[in-house]
């Protein structure tokens, strides 16, 4: 199964919907967003994608209540972190604001993912049987490259894409 991971979007809808693109070109299956979507009006461009769709909240909050509304129809949103399966993979969705919380998810070796953002720098990290995943920046202004990633959890494989 492909899936989708990006983080860090701050109301860039340009970069969402370049990021939604490449998704569906790549048959993602499922979209992970490790927090700062921050704006409801950010939630419709993922109407387009045929999957289910995961997002946690970040630092930059936003309206949260009605993010969460939009959002019921096609997909899930966690306040602060949630955890799901998908291809009989565990994942922790975090968005990574708290170093010990998220080497406790790690440490904890229930995931086999955990997927976080926060830093708008790409990472991938192994600890035992649980990979780390930061996708990098959605955003693309802070550091200069906007970035998304695509697991595929058949052989482990993570691809970062430049949006």
């Amino acid at each position: 199964m492909k899936i989708g991971i990006m983080s860090d979007s701050h109301d860039n809808l340009n970069n969402i919907k370049k990021a939604i693109q490449i998704f569906t070109e790549n048959i993602v299956e499922s979209v992970i967003h490790a927090g700062d979507l921050i704006s409801p009006f950010c939630i419709p461009p993922f109407k387009s994608f045929k999957g289910r769709f995961y997002l946690c909240s970040g630092n930059n909050l936003g309206d949260t209540e009605l993010i969460q509304e939009k959002i019921l129809e096609y997909g899930e949103f966690f306040i602060d972190m949630g955890e799901f399966d998908l291809d009989n993979k565990k994942f922790a969705l975090y968005h990574g604001t708290n170093t010990l919380i998220t080497n406790a998810l790690l440490g904890s070796q229930k995931y086999d993912y955990v997927v976080i953002g926060h830093t708008h720098k790409t990472e991938v990290k192994e600890i035992e049987k649980t990979i780390l995943i930061n996708p990098g920046e959605t955003f693309g202004d802070l550091y200069g490259t906007a970035s998304v990633a695509i697991l595929d959890t058949v052989d482990s494989s993570i691809k970062f894409h430049e949006l």
